[in-house]
């Protein structure tokens, strides 16, 4: 059995695209033919060599995120061309999408090219300010019930809707209906968290999406630091990975850190389009000694950093987050906002504080690092159903 995993962008080194390429390996580690597809492609995607690109297959179709919602739909409709050749050449029998927008392509693909898809939806309608599908009449009357449900979209999701000129207007109808039909006639629908899963059951009437996060290898899993958690350490090393964007609220955890007067450091890993500002604000306070940019780093030196943190901290506006379950499989104490779906999570998990995302709670939870409790035994079970061997082995079945 063939099987395609499509991404539009395989172009830096981001939880996206690590899902994908991970996925894709458990695949054909399980024998399935599995190969990835994308449409913009770039070495930083290999996380420094330890991916093999060679084998993905790039229709070279160009993308500016920055240019006009019109001239954005016109990009993604061309790279239609480039992938239906692509596709009628492999003949795929099961073809797995991460979005929404791409779905919409697979979908019209299919009808053609008679395959089975599958899509992951990850959530971005809601938790990306550009998605402006949401304002649509499609999906427009369950706008305030999903907005009020997760404090982080008061900050992504305008309200009252804005107003488009009518072009947009227009085009922003018609793919949304596009991307309804899409996810209402795929052939199976997984979700990252629980959170999700509700959304997508309100939004396409797709009440059979399965739940199925990943984040690591099983040998990931560190038993010993779980079993047996250290104490935390002083003065206390915090943790941060992520790339620095403003979907990440790194901001939060910098100030928050500022205000605590807990004995330590905090430790940011990443690099994106908001690292100039985040130094700034960092060096405007009080603690800037204590706050240290790593830049990117590669796996082992990840791992290095993981195993001297006392805790690790998210405050991404994201229901999932891959680098905070990795930090909880190392046996970490972990931060997250209450944006961070946790009922996937056994009752018992422990060594974990979800916080508002404030400043003012930020800095009770570092505060309070010393006292929060330990990872256990009950974490084990939860994170054993986390790893990309679990979700070959659901996503490759018939």
């Amino acid at each position: 059995m063939t099987t395609v995993w499509f991404v539009s962008s395989l172009e830096q080194k981001g939880g996206g695209e690590r899902f994908a390429l991970e996925a894709v390996a458990a695949l054909r580690d399980r024998g399935v033919d599995a190969r990835i597809v994308c449409d913009r492609l770039d070495e930083a995607a290999s996380f420094d060599g330890r991916y093999d690109l060679d084998g993905v297959i790039c229709t070279g179709e160009p993308y500016n995120g920055a240019t006009s919602y019109l001239r954005r739909v016109m990009s993604k409709a061309r790279g239609l061309v480039g992938l239906f050749g692509i596709l009628k050449r492999m003949r795929p029998e099961i073809v797995v999408c991460q979005s929404e927008y791409d779905a919409i392509k697979i979908y019209l693909l299919s009808r053609v090219l008679g395959f089975r898809y599958r899509v992951y939806v990850f959530g971005q309608m809601f938790q990306f300010r550009t998605d402006i599908s949401r304002y649509s009449r499609t999906f427009r009357r369950h706008l305030e019930t999903i907005v009020a449900s997760r404090p982080g979209y008061v900050s992504t999701v305008a309200m009252p809707p804005p107003r488009f000129s009518p072009g947009v207007t227009l085009v922003n109808e018609i793919v949304s209906r596009l991307k309804y039909f899409a996810i209402r006639s795929a052939d199976r629908i997984f979700t990252l968290s629980d959170q999700v899963k509700w959304e997508v059951s309100l939004l396409y009437g797709r009440d059979d999406a399965v739940t199925l996060p990943a984040a690591f290898d099983e040998s990931f899993i560190n038993e010993a630091a779980i079993l047996q958690p250290r104490p935390v350490g002083r003065p206390v090393r915090l943790l941060s990975v992520c790339r620095l964007a403003e979907k990440k609220r790194v901001e939060l955890t910098i100030s928050g850190f500022s205000e605590s007067s807990l004995p330590g450091e905090l430790i940011l890993v990443g690099t994106g389009p908001e690292e100039a500002r985040l130094h700034s604000l960092a060096g405007a306070s009080r603690r800037s000694q204590d706050i240290h940019f790593l830049g990117s780093v590669d796996d082992d030196q990840l791992r290095d950093e993981l195993a001297r943190a006392d805790c690790f901290i998210s405050m991404d506006i994201g229901d999932y987050d891959i680098s905070v379950v990795e930090a909880m499989a190392r046996g970490l104490r972990v931060i997250v906002p209450q944006d961070f779906d946790l009922s996937a999570f056994a009752p018992g998990f422990t060594g974990v504080i979800q916080v508002a995302p404030t400043t003012d709670a930020v800095e009770r939870a570092i505060s309070s690092i010393e006292q929060m409790s330990a990872p256990g035994p009950a974490n084990l079970a939860a994170l054993k159903k986390q790893t990309w061997q679990h979700i070959a082995q659901i996503v490759a079945a018939s």
